[in-house]
């Protein structure tokens, strides 16, 4: 098993007020390591579109949400299947209560929200056992269980292990040594190619 994320997202304290939501798309773009604040979905692989999320909705269904829509923390930086899965969905129908503790959501830059979750060693989201209800409602009302979040995951992993290799046989100078790994870097390339090809297609079949 793996964790789920490396790095958490910040909330910083000193952040101007914007007078438009869009126009913290920088800010939060660092603010969350230029990852997806639910799925941890990184945007430097540039698979998919991200959009800023209103933690709490901006227009929520069945209830009235008094959160100005520029309001820094109730925004999320957010991969754009993170971001149509959750939607109008609060079932709290209450700004204030994130979760009654068996349904709900938990704010994202939280360590409350990294310890909900874990990876398989395939990359799968998955309850770590902490607020099972919670983390259960989450990955299915967000879909953390698509495909397309741990393929991501996978091939970042593989194109790290890539850079490592490559960065290795710069520095060799044993002919045989260097020829094997040349043929291992080969190999991780071809990997990153297959992986490539699967998250297309599975993005292409949702």
């Amino acid at each position: 098993m793996y964790v789920f994320r490396l790095k958490e997202p910040i909330r910083r304290a000193d952040r101007r007020e914007c007078k438009i939501y869009t126009s913290y798309a920088k800010t939060l773009r660092e603010d969350f390591n230029n990852r997806c604040g639910y799925c941890d979905d990184s945007g430097e692989l540039g698979l998919r579109n991200f959009a800023i999320d209103h933690f709490v909705p901006q227009n929520p269904i069945d209830f009235v949400n008094d959160i100005a829509p520029n309001y820094y923390y109730n925004l999320v930086y957010s991969c754009n299947f993170c971001n149509s899965s959750k939607s109008n969905k609060w079932p709290t129908k209450d700004s204030k209560i994130f979760n009654d503790g068996n349904v709900g959501f938990i704010e994202p830059t939280t360590v409350d929200y990294t310890n909900l979750f874990k990876r398989s060693a395939l990359g799968e989201i998955i309850c770590n056992g902490q607020k099972p209800s919670i983390a259960d409602y989450i990955i299915r009302e967000l879909k953390l269980w698509y495909p397309v979040h741990h393929i991501t995951w996978r091939l970042e992993r593989v194109k790290k292990l890539g850079e490592e290799v490559k960065a290795k046989i710069l520095n060799v100078t044993d002919d045989d040594i260097k020829k094997e790994l040349e043929a291992t870097h080969y190999e991780i390339l071809k990997e990153i190619d297959d992986l490539y090809q699967n998250l297309f297609t599975t993005i292409n079949e949702k």
